[in-house]
């Protein structure tokens, strides 16, 4: 269901070209960070999502990580937010990209059905993958 769910997402927003907003978390742990493959995209990508109405950027990242990797923080343990905003086919897409270093890995939950693996990556190996343009430009910035 999510490859036919996002299929009509795309074609929905090359309709109506709508400005979306995202959060998404880079976790970092030991000079690697976690990317996470989901169901309906060839890209792998930072955990996070959607922001729903009335919810901020920290908000939406927050319960983005709890539903994607089972990983639950406080919003003040998310640092220096870095935004970008892209034009695409499909409109403006704004992205807010946390920073989330950890001592230790924590273990992930992925649910197998929208997220269906999770890897630890170099800087280097990450840059190596077919990755999102924003998560490409966050890593080239660093």
């Amino acid at each position: 269901l999510y490859p036919l769910a996002a299929l009509l997402y795309e074609g929905w927003r090359r309709l109506v070209r709508p400005h979306t907003h995202g959060a998404l978390v880079a976790i970092w742990s030991e000079g690697e960070l976690l990317l996470v493959e989901t169901s309906y995209r060839r890209s792998w990508s930072l955990p996070g999502g959607g922001i729903e109405r009335g919810e901020t950027a920290r908000q939406a990242a927050v319960r983005e990580l709890t539903e994607e990797v089972g990983l639950r923080v406080r919003a003040v343990q998310l640092l220096d937010p870095w935004q970008i905003t892209e034009r695409g086919p499909g409109g403006l897409n704004t992205v807010t990209i946390f920073t989330l270093p950890v001592q230790t890995r924590p273990a992930l939950k992925v649910d197998g059905l929208e997220i269906v693996a999770s890897h630890w990556l170099s800087r280097e190996q990450a840059l190596a993958r077919e990755l999102p343009g924003h998560v490409r430009c966050y890593l080239n910035q660093e």
